[in-house]
């Protein structure tokens, strides 16, 4: 069963069929140049996530301490316009517990240009520890969902499909990025990434100042990046007190480029819809102008970079994966040690050469939710192959890994059991997909018995 596609300005050279259609700026984009050069203007990329194994009532929590006024407070004050991220994770379970009103409240912010859309991967991967032919899968399958939650149902011609325009910018979840993760985002057609300041030439990331643009050459998506001092210094307030922040972004012309977890208003602080709504009105009152990063990529010049460095937000000179990945965790490393065999097993299964392939191809036209079809009796279950491509988004989850860690974040070991166990069914699902194989079986049952002793 083929997932939501329609037409793409430029097709990939391995697809087949139709995609999501993704417009871009037309001649108007160059008449921004003389408005952004005037003044400072504030970039604000919000990361919404939750895992697709979150417990039900921790995903409600959230939604109604978070989500829920967030949202309800940009509606209200119509100068605030920023970029989001809201992966099919989480719009999965928005649609699943009764919040289909919020994403109705949240596709008319973004048909009235008050919201811009950024593409990401379906279910929060580290992209870089995929092969190409997986990033794809999950970049077209969260595409796919964009579509269907906030675009049009219907091409020009009125077939039935989902298309969505105006997706040019990217979000790779943890911000993990390589040089194989920028060239397929790039061929896919996607005009900037939000990438840390690590991903940069060591001679470059000492003096950078405040969010800056940076180009690989014409067939690789401009580095858009994120201002890290001030992102966090937002993402760990923990008071009302906006004085150093304001300080931050008045204290040069330059623009500022925040990217960060929307969680970080209401959730992780009680108070941040507060310091949400306080800190833009104040930054609105000095001449801040508030932007989508979109705009300010359109109206700015790119510094050229020869190479970029394989990073995430958390990256050390020492360690690129900190977080994810450490020998002092049996868990971690077995759960790496399963991943690489799952996906090994797969790849020899079902190649890439094959001609067409369900998540990505959609030869009988129109397009299916696909990913609705466990708890929506009116999707009927998709064929094996789509079954085990729809398994494996999830399955790549960073989640486990980093739960599995134990390692010691702000004062306490970084480790849930129910998260790592929970994540382990969807192995369950694939290994039993592809049939009988006992290395396989007997790796995962291993994996299970290490973390019931933990």
């Amino acid at each position: 069963m083929p997932i939501a596609q329609s037409s793409l300005e430029r097709p990939h050279p391995h697809s087949v069929g139709r995609r999501v259609r993704r417009n871009r700026f037309g001649p108007g984009c160059a008449n921004l140049v003389s408005v952004y050069n005037r003044h400072v203007n504030l970039c604000l990329l919000l990361h919404f996530y939750q895992p697709s194994n979150q417990f039900e009532h921790v995903f409600k929590k959230i939604t109604h301490e978070c989500y829920i006024p967030l949202f309800k407070s940009i509606k209200t004050d119509k100068r605030i316009r920023l970029s989001i991220d809201v992966p099919l994770s989480l719009l999965e379970q928005l649609d699943r517990y009764g919040f289909s009103w919020l994403i109705s409240d949240i596709k008319e912010l973004v048909d009235s240009s008050r919201l811009e859309l950024v593409g990401s991967a379906a279910y929060h991967p580290l992209l870089t520890k995929l092969p190409p032919n997986f990033i794809e899968t999950q970049v077209i399958l969260n595409e796919s969902a964009l579509a269907y939650y906030f675009g049009a149902a219907k091409d020009f011609e009125g077939e039935e499909c989902f298309m969505i325009k105006g997706l040019r910018g990217f979000f790779p979840p943890e911000m993990a990025i390589n040089h194989q993760v920028l060239a397929t985002l790039g061929a896919l057609g996607y005009d900037w990434v939000a990438v840390d300041r690590a991903c940069l030439p060591k001679d470059l990331t000492g003096g950078l100042e405040g969010g800056c643009i940076y180009s690989l050459g014409s067939h690789m998506p401009k580095l858009v990046v994120r201002d890290s001092t001030l992102s966090n210094l937002v993402s760990f307030k923990r008071d009302l007190d906006k004085a150093d922040i304001v300080a931050a972004l008045t204290k040069d012309s330059s623009d500022k480029v925040l990217a960060l977890d929307a969680e970080t208003f209401g959730h992780h602080y009680k108070d941040g819809v507060y310091l949400f709504d306080s800190l833009l009105a104040e930054s609105i009152d000095r001449g801040i102008e508030l932007s989508t990063v979109s705009e300010v990529v359109c109206a700015s010049d790119a510094l050229a970079v020869s190479a970029v460095t394989e990073s995430t937000w958390s990256s050390t000179q020492e360690e690129i994966y900190p977080l994810w990945e450490t020998a002092n965790s049996k868990i971690t490393c077995a759960l790496w040690g399963l991943y690489e065999a799952v996906h090994a097993e797969v790849s020899a299964k079902y190649p890439v050469e094959l001609p067409t392939r369900p998540m990505v191809s959609s030869p009988a036209g129109g397009g299916v939710p696909v990913w609705r079809y466990k708890y929506d009796n009116r999707i009927a279950a998709p064929d094996l192959h789509t079954r085990i491509e729809l398994g494996m988004t999830k399955l790549e989850q960073s989640d486990q890994f980093w739960w599995s860690t134990g390692i010691n974040l702000m004062g306490r070991p970084n480790f849930s059991k129910y998260m790592v166990d929970s994540a382990l069914d969807y192995y369950d699902e694939v290994v039993e997909a592809l049939g009988s194989n006992k290395l396989l079986v007997d790796r995962l049952a291993d994996l299970r018995n290490l973390l019931r002793d933990y």
